[in-house]
């Protein structure tokens, strides 16, 4: 089984549970492709892929939560029904995939073994100013872009990449921008393990530390060196201490 929402380049039939990995902002399935080279037999990597990026780079970005979220449950929910699941979010990844959890159990009764935000404020802590940059003119898109830091040099500075890039970033930090947390979202019978950048300066530790309000079972987290792309530096480090957490847990 194969749809355009999930990719899944190593199957492993005997593997016991899938890891659901969802992207940053302006990132797509590739963001992951490594992991494999980590992970055990017992898990299988399974990576959402976006519409606007990679694979599917010619379908236009989705701008709402709400409709991204409801039209990935759809498209996910075979994939939940085969074996029990864990999901792994970086950035914008980690905000889909908590309103995802929200949703899954309150119309599907399905949730995940264990869940992982990464780089993520806990989603009911508001953003530290209401400013907004998803609909800046182009150059001061750009110039956030490089502040953050994850957007390579050659892409900045290469006019036929940026055309392509720059409506996913927009379509992607509307969707962050805009967000606003649901009264209606209980804590999650889900244990979490969120991992923080010590350096990251767009997501305080503190704010980190707050996704334990949001589930009734264990938390913890864990503080990697590096900035809010610390991802990429860790990947090995990160995907072990995944594979750990839920061997402990006996998912």
């Amino acid at each position: 089984m194969q749809n355009k929402w999930v990719v899944i380049d190593d199957k492993k039939t005997e593997a016991r549970l899938r890891l659901f990995c969802f992207p940053y902002a302006g990132g797509g399935a590739n963001v992951y492709k490594r992991w494999n080279d980590y992970l055990p037999d017992s898990i299988e990597l399974a990576c959402i892929e976006l519409p606007g990026r990679g694979r599917r780079i010619n379908e236009p970005s989705i701008r709402q939560k709400d409709i991204l979220v409801g039209t990935l449950k759809k498209a996910i929910i075979p994939y939940l029904e085969e074996k029990p699941f864990c999901f792994f979010g970086h950035s914008m990844g980690a905000l889909i995939a908590y309103e995802l959890i929200q949703s899954l159990n309150k119309d599907e009764g399905l949730l995940p073994k264990y869940f992982f935000p990464s780089a993520h404020r806990a989603p009911h802590i508001p953003r530290s100013t209401n400013k907004k940059t998803y609909d800046l003119p182009d150059e001061a898109l750009i110039q956030r872009l490089r502040e953050l830091d994850g957007t390579p040099e050659m892409i900045l500075n290469n006019t036929e990449l940026l055309n392509l890039v720059l409506p996913i970033m927009r379509a992607d930090l509307q969707i962050c921008e805009t967000y606003q947390f649901s009264t209606e979202n209980n804590s999650i019978p889900v244990p979490i393990t969120a991992f923080s950048g010590l350096n990251d300066k767009n997501v305080s530790v503190e704010s980190m530390e707050e996704w334990s309000s949001l589930t009734n079972r264990s938390f913890e987290l864990m503080r990697m060196e590096g900035d809010h792309f610390f991802i990429h530096q860790y990947e090995q480090l990160i995907v072990q201490q995944i594979a750990e957490k839920l061997e402990l847990s006996a998912v």
